[in-house]
């Protein structure tokens, strides 16, 4: 399993990556931890095509510098159907505006909303779910 968080505060890479490492076990796993999304959106745009590069899942904070987390996704829609593979994103945030929650609904590839902090319930109930179990793309 391939993962990709995104999130311009290290404090949450550092629980993402204790809470992560339970699910994320096989020498053919990855977890990538990323500040930038413009950074993000150029990997998954240069590696469209090649699934075994391409994450699984994105774990997404809206309110970053340089890319926030709607431009992301706004973006991400453009190259969506280009992409090789079904990739479920999850916006985590801070934010508990339902505007927000609402408008992440929009977006075919936004999964869920979660409200940080991320629990270990809540990261649970996304692998439990299980990565087939959606049809996204």
């Amino acid at each position: 399993m391939n993962l990709i968080v995104i999130d311009d505060e290290p404090i949450q890479h550092f629980i993402m990556e204790r809470m992560l490492a339970r699910y994320v076990s096989t020498p053919n796993d990855y977890i990538t931890y990323s500040n930038n999304a413009v950074e993000v959106l150029a990997f998954l745009d240069k590696n469209k095509e090649d699934v075994d590069k391409l994450p699984d899942i994105i774990f997404l904070d809206l309110n970053m510098p340089i890319m926030n987390g709607w431009d992301f996704l706004e973006n991400y829609k453009r190259i969506q159907q280009k992409v090789a593979k079904p990739i479920m994103i999850y916006v985590i945030s801070s934010s508990i505006d339902p505007g927000d929650i609402s408008r992440s609904k929009k977006y075919m590839s936004v999964k869920d909303y979660i409200i940080k902090p991320m629990t270990r319930l809540a990261l649970k109930k996304i692998f439990d779910a299980g990565i087939d179990s959606t049809e996204i793309n």
